[in-house]
């Protein structure tokens, strides 16, 4: 019996080692998991040396270390930067690579510039890329860009890419949020307040065009170390000139709607 007993408890600590050992080889893969900054400009690109290029500066965060987290960020931010830079939507999803992009971006403004010799305007595209929230389980990443193609002014916005640390998911509104119905009274209430849109007031008194005149979480969502950010970028819920709308939501506010625990 007594035997018994100890290779019970024996098998039961050797089981525990290798699931403690496993969870430790976890951490170590997840702590060697680093970042880069890598820079496009028009001055460095080999495609620009011989011909006229557009005004380009990109500011690219990469992730370096734990492969597959790595390659999923990574691949993420390359798109989003591929589909800013690409001015057809359908024309984005036949470029695989960022260097493509850009390539196409500059063949774009050439194209511009032999049609329209005598026109002043230039193109430009910038982005900065940059970690905004880092914890043991999530990513929050904010992507600034700027473009313009002429016309009466240039586009800027904010894009939040939010990422699962154990699996390099890409999370989306859905996965971050558990109880949207809730949550969206709370950002309503939090949004009126903030611009100053009396409580019982209608969300478009003030000059919004929210859809049906019903509040809508935007279509970007990010994290700083203390808050969830709220972005609508310019036309989202207001016109250009109102710019970016930024609403923020302490976290400790939020922690009960948010399906991951920070």
């Amino acid at each position: 019996m007594f035997n018994r007993l100890k290779n019970i408890i024996l098998k039961k600590l050797f089981s525990i080692s290798i699931i403690l050992f496993i969870v430790a080889g976890c951490q170590k893969k997840e702590s060697n998991l680093t970042f880069e900054t890598k820079s496009y400009t028009s001055s460095t690109l080999d495609f620009c040396k011989e011909n006229i290029c557009p005004e380009i500066e990109i500011e690219r965060v990469t992730a370096i270390g734990n492969q597959e987290l790595a390659d999923s960020i990574n691949n993420a931010i390359e798109q989003l930067l591929i589909e800013n830079l690409t001015i057809d939507p359908d024309e984005s999803s036949k470029i695989l690579t960022l260097e493509a992009a850009l390539k196409n971006f500059a063949t774009s403004y050439r194209s511009y510039k032999e049609e329209f010799p005598d026109a002043s305007a230039e193109y430009v595209f910038t982005s900065k890329s940059s970690i905004s929230s880092n914890t043991d389980v999530l990513l929050s990443m904010s992507i600034e860009n700027y473009s313009y193609w002429g016309g009466a002014h240039g586009y800027g916005s904010t894009s939040y890419l939010n990422f699962d640390k154990s699996t390099g998911k890409t999370l989306s509104i859905n996965d971050l949020i558990k109880n949207q119905t809730e949550f969206l009274k709370l950002a309503e209430t939090k949004f009126k307040k903030q611009k100053g849109i009396a409580a019982e007031e209608n969300i478009n008194s003030t000059g919004y065009f929210f859809e049906n005149e019903e509040f809508i979480l935007p279509a970007n969502v990010g994290f700083n170390d203390q808050e969830l950010l709220l972005v609508y970028n310019p036309y989202e819920i207001a016109s250009y000139a109102e710019g970016q709308i930024i609403i923020t939501l302490p976290l400790e506010e939020v922690k009960e709607y948010l399906s991951i625990d920070l």
